[in-house]
C-alpha cells in the first residue's frame, strides 16, 4: 500500500456534548502547532498547514455541532506537496501521521465522554 492509499484510510471522528468539542479542540490545536501543524480557520473547521503554507496536503478537522472529524485532504497530492515545502514525499507523509497519531491520542482521551471512532493504519 502507498503513502497515499495510507493517509485515506485514516479516520478520526468524536460524537461529543458540545463542551468536550470545545476543550478537545483547546488541547487539539496546540498540540498540533508544536508538531509544526499551524491551525488556520476554515468554514468547516481547521487545516493544519505544515508550518503555515498552503500546501494541498494537510490534515483537517471538520466541526459539526457535538462532532469532529480529522483526515487528510489531497492525499494523492503527497508528492507535490512535499516537493513544495523541500521534502521527499516519505518525509512528509512521517509528519502526517505523526500529527494523525497525537490527534488520535488526544481523541481517545475523550472515549469516556462520547463515541470516538480511530482508524490509523499501521505504517
Amino acid at each position: 500500500m502507498g503513502f497515499e492509499d495510507i493517509l485515506l484510510k485514516v479516520e478520526l471522528h468524536a460524537y461529543l456534548p458540545r463542551r468536550d468539542i470545545e476543550s478537545l479542540l483547546s488541547r487539539l490545536i496546540p498540540e498540533m502547532e508544536a508538531l509544526g501543524f499551524l491551525a488556520s480557520l476554515r468554514a468547516e473547521g481547521y487545516a493544519f498547514l505544515p508550518a503555515g503554507l498552503p500546501v494541498p496536503t494537510h490534515i483537517r478537522a471538520g466541526i459539526n455541532e457535538g462532532a469532529i472529524s480529522i483526515w487528510v485532504r489531497g492525499a494523492g497530492e503527497l508528492p507535490e506537496s512535499a516537493r513544495m515545502l523541500g521534502m521527499d514525499p516519505e518525509e512528509y507523509f512521517e509528519n502526517l501521521m505523526r500529527g494523525l497519531r497525537r490527534a488520535g491520542d488526544i481523541l481517545r482521551g475523550f472515549s469516556g465522554r462520547g463515541m470516538v471512532q480511530i482508524s490509523i493504519p499501521e505504517t
